[in-house]
């Protein structure tokens, strides 16, 4: 395996890494891994037609259960989310 070593590691970086590490009761090095192996994994094409079926029918559900909320109160609500 390669070994890696870096440098000029910003001190709040390091201790959430150090933090996360322990979280996960690993060590730094198994943790700095586990970072980068997610960072660089490759991603999946998403299919986004089949991402808006999916949500439009999870709307319908919803509506049909009462639970439907208008695009202009959608809007309101990021907003009011910003402040």
């Amino acid at each position: 395996m390669a070994v890696l070593t870096i440098r000029n590691v910003p001190d709040a970086v390091y201790e959430r890494l150090r933090a996360r590490a322990a979280e996960q009761r690993r060590s730094i090095n198994s943790e700095a891994i586990e970072c980068l192996r997610l960072a660089l994994a490759k991603r999946s094409q998403r299919n986004v037609g089949a991402f808006l079926d999916r949500a439009r029918v999870v709307r319908e559900g919803l509506a049909t259960g009462g639970l439907y909320l208008t695009t202009a109160e959608l809007t309101e609500a990021k907003r009011e989310g910003r402040r």
